[in-house]
């Protein structure tokens, strides 16, 4: 009797173990079911990111495009008095460009868009929504900067005295130490 007694008591230890052990069993599961999921959005928040490298990359080197291309076309057209076109009569405020600068910025801002495109077929809502937050302030910032390029441009050159002015400037000083002795 005491036998029986005490196996019964044994088995009943086992079923409190496993009762005990089963129900750890289901928060490690539980647990690594939640770890494989933010495992998994993790994973997809890295791709994402490295997407938007990859977009950021391709912006900002289309940008240094721009700016050589810029600066070349000013070298250009101002050593060889080419062209320049005032869009002040088509509303642009009296500012100045050259003609191919529009057009290679269309273009830009284009396989800008294109690249957009192919990214946001990956990507969640709140990260598309970031994603358009910065390519907005990049573009204001590209369109602030390009006037005040230009714009100082103009000023460095209109600064700049001509020899005819170093001339009269250089006599006027000698004419003025002269007058002092």
């Amino acid at each position: 009797m005491r036998y029986i007694a005490e196996l019964e008591r044994k088995v009943q230890t086992l079923q409190t173990e496993a009762t005990s052990l089963s129900a750890q069993l289901t928060l490690l599961q539980r647990d690594t079911n939640g770890l494989t999921a933010e495992n998994s959005e993790l994973k997809l928040r890295l791709q994402t990111m490295e997407q938007q490298v990859h977009l950021q990359d391709a912006l900002n080197d289309a940008l240094k495009e721009e700016i050589q291309h810029l600066k070349v076309l000013t070298g250009q057209s101002m050593a060889n008095g080419g062209p320049m076109m005032n869009y002040a009569s088509f509303g642009g405020g009296g500012q100045q460009f050259y003609p191919n600068n529009h057009v290679h910025t269309l273009l830009t801002a284009q396989q800008f868009q294109q690249l957009q495109i192919h990214s946001q077929k990956h990507q969640h809502p709140f990260q598309q929504h970031q994603l358009h937050q910065l390519q907005q302030q990049q573009m204001q910032q590209q369109q602030e900067q390009q006037p005040q390029q230009q714009s100082g441009d103009l000023k460095i050159r209109g600064t700049m005295p001509s020899p005819s002015q170093k001339d009269n400037n250089a006599s006027d000083a000698n004419s003025s130490a002269s007058k002092d002795c």
